[in-house]
């Protein structure tokens, strides 16, 4: 998912582009509920913007933020990301927060609850190896698509030094040794809550017993396996 759209995305930038691929995401759920902005859906740019003009034009004090997205945009991600480290927002994961989502948007939270069955997912940020990137990019887009991805990665590198957390929290699961990634094939992986606090994720807890390692999100089967501790 981060590739796919973060690609058709660098791809409606160049106008030269003979054949340009246009994607419609699905409807976003957007609204607030009390002190609450409840967003369901993709991180999009539209999406981000409007969840942002909806809490500036309404004028009550939001406090929380209830999300559910399988990732997106990973530049929209991390505006998302500033906008929640700006109000100072608690976040409950709903059922999903997978890719930019886990990103961006939870570690930029006051708090984070992961609700009882929940799944969080990384498998990957800017920063990553350029042959991950490569996999992903047509050859003879590479010199295009590396000048972005170079403001991409300073732009992730910026938000995560003001927030202080571990930027390699995005990659970890790609450059550790025995990665459960690749040997159990899913699509993703998570940290032990103890890991992700040692990375700056300080204030989080969930409810139930275990990280939840896999879920069905719009007919779509999600897997990620849980990386062994990294800071003892």
């Amino acid at each position: 998912m981060l590739y796919r759209v973060l690609i058709i995305t660098f791809a409606s930038l160049l106008s030269a582009c003979a054949s340009q691929i246009t994607i419609i995401p699905d409807e976003n759920k957007i609204l607030l509920t009390e002190d609450t902005l409840v967003y369901e859906g993709m991180i999009t740019g539209d999406a981000v913007l409007e969840a942002i003009r909806l809490v500036r034009t309404d004028g009550r004090q939001i406090k929380k933020l209830r999300i559910t997205s399988e990732g997106g945009e990973m530049g929209s991600g991390i505006e998302f990301g500033y906008f929640v480290h700006e109000l100072n927002l608690d976040v409950e994961v709903s059922q999903l927060c997978f890719s930019a989502c886990a990103n961006y948007i939870l570690p930029a939270a006051n708090h984070v609850l992961i609700k009882k069955d929940a799944m969080l997912g990384w498998h990957g940020g800017a920063k990553q190896d350029d042959e991950i990137w490569r996999r992903s990019v047509p050859a003879s887009r590479w010199e295009e698509f590396s000048g972005y991805l170079t403001r991409l990665r300073l732009k992730e590198t910026a938000f995560f030094d003001l927030i202080g957390v571990d930027q390699n929290i995005t990659v970890y699961g790609q450059t550790i040794p025995n990665n459960c990634q690749f040997s159990q094939k899913t699509q993703g992986w998570i940290y032990s809550l103890s890991d992700m606090r040692a990375m700056g994720i300080k204030h989080i807890e969930m409810q139930g017993d275990e990280l939840t390692t896999s879920t069905t999100y719009k007919d779509t089967e999600i897997s990620t396996c849980l990386l062994p501790d990294i800071f003892k």
